[in-house]
């Protein structure tokens, strides 16, 4: 944003304040006056008009100037800020180039897909700052909800008013079994012959474990959850030492020394890693830029970055 229009809309806000910090900082009126574009009588009353608000005295004259009461030295650094401050929310408001953006993900894309959203993001925006929350999906979509932030990174996609999505990579989903399994040497399964299986789960919240429990419930089956886990690394580990089954992403090189991995013939057997915004709301323009980015190219970076993992 120029820098005219950008003081034009904070004198807009706030013209008493600007107004004091024009003629505290030259201490001459019809200089003040002429710096902001105004007729001298018209900082003159709203200058008597900012003390008679505060009932203290800011100015008092010298001669042909102005200068500071002791009230005005103490208000003026104050005055300062405040100003800056506005100006950098107006500037976060009407400029893209600027501005905060609060972005919840999934801990699976924490180690490369959103380092390296924003690493190439900032390389031509470096002045946009994030506002990061590393949350499960359940309480992704809840930050989202209630406005803690402006997108989020997660799976699977919610379905519901006030909110879109769009997908950027789809992962298969594996039943991940004990290389010494009754049915490690099958190369795809129907999803009902595990009911009776010990199922090694991640805990309720985490996206795979609603996908889960969506599968068992199609397959007809109330899962025998023996173990619920924070995430994927241990529960390949407790499927390697033979504690279980478990359902999980496939690994983009082969299956973990000790399991075996399983196509699941079901339907549903994937998820769908995404970006999701809420409608029908002000958008900032760094956060319209960066949602522009990721849909652009997210595919590209969340598919390189899950297919290192």
């Amino acid at each position: 944003m120029e820098h005219q229009e950008l003081e034009r809309l904070v004198h807009v806000l706030a013209p008493r304040l600007r107004t004091f910090r024009a003629v505290a900082q030259g201490e001459h009126v019809t200089q003040a006056a002429d710096e902001l574009g105004l007729p001298q009588p018209t900082v003159s009353r709203s200058l008597a008009r900012l003390q008679e608000e505060l009932g203290v005295e800011l100015l008092e004259r010298t001669g042909r100037g102005v200068r500071l009461t002791r009230a005005g030295r103490v208000l003026l650094p104050h005055v300062r800020r405040a100003l800056d401050v506005l100006g950098e929310g107006v500037a976060e408001l009407m400029d893209a180039s600027s501005g905060q953006v609060g972005l919840t993900f999934l801990p699976t894309l924490g180690a490369e897909v959103v380092p390296s959203l924003i690493r190439e993001f900032r390389a031509a925006h470096p002045d946009v700052r994030f506002t990061l929350i590393q949350d499960v999906w359940v309480t992704a979509v809840r930050h989202l909800r209630d406005g803690s932030v402006d997108l989020a990174l997660t799976s699977p996609l919610p379905s519901e008013p006030g909110l879109r999505s769009r997908v950027l990579h789809t992962q298969p989903l594996r039943l991940v079994v004990p290389d010494h399994h009754r049915l490690a040497g099958r190369r795809r399964v129907r999803f009902e012959v595990v009911a009776d299986e010990d199922l090694i789960a991640l805990k309720p919240g985490r996206g795979i474990r609603h996908l889960t429990d969506e599968l068992c419930h199609r397959a007809g089956f109330i899962p025998r959850v023996a173990f619920e886990g924070d995430d994927t690394a241990t529960a390949r580990g407790l499927v390697a030492a033979g504690l279980g089954i478990s359902v999980l992403p496939a690994q983009p090189h082969g299956a973990l020394p000790g399991t075996a991995e399983l196509v699941i013939a079901d339907p549903g057997a994937y998820r769908s890693v995404g970006v999701v915004w809420r409608t029908a709301q002000y958008e900032p323009p760094a956060v319209a830029s960066f949602r522009s980015f990721v849909l652009s190219e997210g595919p590209r970076l969340v598919a390189e970055g899950l297919g290192r993992a």
